[in-house]
């Protein structure tokens, strides 16, 4: 590695280089923020002329040899941003100088085109070009330059953040009456240069070090970084246009937001079912899961790709029920509606298996009504939702075991909901959805218009979508300030409107808002029937055949709606000894009676047997002692398997707890679990 001091310009003219940014760093992403703080840092060191400007540091390596030309290439491993832009305000001068707008410029169009800014001359091809920029902002670049040179040549438009950034920069500079003090303050821009040595320093290092310093690079960066820089240079434009890329275009304009982090967390937590994933890195985890599984050796990085290609492709499918099969698509879209991303894993899992065959269409579709009904139903007891998660992780597993067992999953998933009858993460009972739905504010719920869409779509009707619609109340929150409204609320008013403002028989649907503050019933329903002369929605009909509206006909609606809802998020009927068949604490109290040195006297484990962790992500051991006990790394002694994994975590620097080791600690590499040798018992 050499770092040194250098004037960026300086760094960009030498002579016989060109800077090449790798196909694995994300496009050129730089807005006018960012633009502006730069053009303010150039003109405040401009007009002092008597100081230089730090504006960080560019990271590169060579990249491969010199090319026929003599003109050697250079990755940006960190300042793509940064060069790009300035290369964006030469352009913007260049053009300046060349209109001859403004007199006595201390630069030519030549001297900025020809003298190693933007182009190395006589050089053609790629070796032509100062900078190549990756993906979509490799053309739009290069035809800047083009352009410069020959005005008869096209701008390529494909680049929109490149052609405003350099608008941004000729209003900036046109608007001056001293240009010079831009190139004086460009002259005095310094940067540390730090050229690494090939087959001596890690690029992916440096690449790491970039996010803990600061820099906005997203999961998705580091990760694509990873992958690609598993191959070397001359293989990764293919790798990534042939594996990553699809991933990419699969994940839309998310993959490289939030979507793509709630993707990947969802796929680890398929991958490390049971384990729950609490807010892990996703980065780290991932580097761990390659690590652990062997993907980086002998090309298997691309096998991971197609297998995570394979989950994105369910991932988009459950998000937004895109599918083939329409009733398929609309049961996803339904549950999509809830905003409930905890079950993605457990969608992604379901989805896998269903795409496998392991199941079919019509149990897939049983499944989802399920969980649709599970999820609605707690969300309006308002039940906990931070025991979701980690009960997500182990329903993948469980089920996973009775489908490779080649039981009935569709059974199991409705036992294994039932069963926690009594816990927080219970499927709440007809009685307690009745009565919750029943009492509710529904009009503060935050899935008020799932709530009435679902409603109106178990009429047969298309279920109305949120753009256009509102949810709106009938008796108008200011009644009690309407004479007509007071008289319809009756004698206790107050108490009676409290009661049912908000309740679901008050509320509908409407592409036109009501007026909160005042209006008669009759305006009321006219506006619900609409210019079609018949009420818009089949939910809303009483609304229309009603003659006066108050707390009696509002009590009456929410008790129809409530029926209605009884039957469309309905809770699975599972006979008891089907439940207990699928219920832990059955196996749970059979392994009580076996202990851990019940085995070593049993024989099924033995002195100097090694316990290996079947958590990919804290691979670890342990060893069977002469006296039955659980030797840690450490040396520490354990009676109890659990006592031992909780310790072993501990020593990793793993926030999880409470997990069960007998499922976590394996007799041998890819030996039986404890569990499996105690059920043996």
């Amino acid at each position: 590695m050499d770092a040194n001091s250098r004037s960026i310009l300086g760094l960009i003219a030498e002579m016989n280089t060109r800077f090449v940014v790798p196909v694995y760093q994300r496009p050129y992403s730089w807005g006018e923020q960012q633009c502006l703080q730069l053009w303010d840092d150039i003109l405040a060191c401009g007009r002092r002329r008597a100081s230089f400007h730090f504006t960080g540091s560019i990271v590169t390596i060579q990249d491969g040899t010199m090319s026929e030309q003599g003109v050697t290439p250079l990755l940006l491993i960190d300042g793509q941003q940064r060069i790009t832009t300035i290369t964006l305000l030469l352009v913007a001068l260049a053009r300046l100088a060349g209109d001859g707008g403004q007199a006595d410029l201390p630069f030519t169009r030549e001297e900025i085109v020809d003298s190693g800014y933007l182009t190395n001359h006589f050089r053609t091809g790629e070796d032509h070009y100062k900078l190549t920029l990756s993906k979509g902002d490799r053309a739009t670049c290069q035809s800047l330059i083009d352009n410069l040179e020959d005005p008869d040549i096209p701008i390529d438009p494909t680049s929109e953040r490149l052609l405003e950034n350099l608008a941004f920069f000729e209003r900036r500079v046109g608007a001056l009456d001293d240009v010079a003090s831009v190139w004086a303050g460009l002259q005095r821009l310094e940067v540390v240069s730090i050229a690494l040595s090939q087959g001596q320093d890690n690029p992916q290092a440096i690449f790491e070090s970039m996010n803990s310093t600061g820099k906005d690079l997203s999961s998705a960066d580091l990760i694509r970084n990873f992958v690609l820089m598993a191959y070397p240079v001359a293989e990764q434009y293919d790798m990534y246009q042939t594996y990553w890329r699809p991933i990419e275009e699969i994940l839309g304009a998310g993959a490289y937001g939030s979507t793509f982090d709630d993707f990947i967390r969802s796929y680890f937590t398929v991958a490390y079912a049971p384990e729950f994933m609490a807010k892990a890195d996703v980065y780290q985890t991932f580097k761990r899961y390659v690590l652990f599984n062997g993907y980086h050796r002998n090309d298997r990085m691309k096998n991971l790709s197609l297998r995570v290609k394979r989950f994105a492709s369910y991932y988009a499918r459950v998000t937004t029920g895109e599918v083939d099969d329409a009733e398929v698509a609309g049961a996803l879209r339904t549950l999509s509606m809830l905003d409930m991303p905890v079950v993605n894993p457990l969608l992604l899992a379901l989805f896998d298996s269903y795409d496998h065959q392991a199941f079919s269409r019509e149990e897939f579709l049983q499944m989802v009504a399920t969980l649709e009904s599970y999820l609605f139903r707690r969300a309006v007891c308002d039940c906990e939702t931070s025991v979701l998660s980690p009960f997500v992780a182990s329903l993948i597993a469980r089920l996973d075991a009775v489908r490779s067992e080649g039981g009935n999953v569709v059974e199991a998933l409705s036992a294994m909901l039932l069963n926690e009858a009594g816990t927080p993460r219970r499927f709440p009972t007809d009685a307690e959805f009745e009565r919750a739905l029943a009492t509710r504010d529904c009009y503060g719920f935050s899935r008020a218009f799932y709530l009435l869409a679902r409603l109106e779509g178990a009429h047969g009707c298309c279920l109305p979508q949120r753009a256009g619609w509102t949810v709106e109340h009938v008796m108008p929150v200011h009644a009690l300030g309407a004479p007509e409204w007071q008289a319809a609320l009756g004698a206790n008013a107050e108490r009676a409107f409290e009661e049912t403002i908000n309740s679901l028989g008050n509320l509908t649907l409407t592409t036109a808002a009501f007026d909160l503050q005042e209006g008669s019933f009759e305006d009321k329903r006219m506006r619900v029937v609409g210019d079609e002369g018949d009420a818009r929605l089949l939910i809303s009909a009483d609304i229309v055949e009603a003659r006066e509206w108050g707390p009696g006909q509002i009590r009456a609606r929410t008790e129809r709606l409530v029926e209605l809802a009884l039957g469309i998020w309905g809770i699975p009927d599972l006979p008891e000894e089907k439940c207990r068949a699928y219920r832990p604490s059955r196996r749970a109290s059979a392994g009580e009676q076996a202990s851990f040195a019940d085995l070593f006297d049993a024989g099924l484990v033995e002195m100097d047997d090694l316990l290996v962790s079947a958590n990919p992500m804290y691979p670890g051991r342990a060893t069977v002692t002469s006296r039955g006990k659980i030797m840690l790394a450490n040396g520490e002694m354990f009676d109890d398997p659990t006592e031992a994994y909780e310790r072993f975590l501990t020593s990793q620097g793993a926030s999880v707890t409470g997990l069960n080791g007998w499922m976590y600690w394996r007799r041998g590499e890819g030996g039986p679990l404890l569990d499996a040798l105690r059920e043996g018992l």
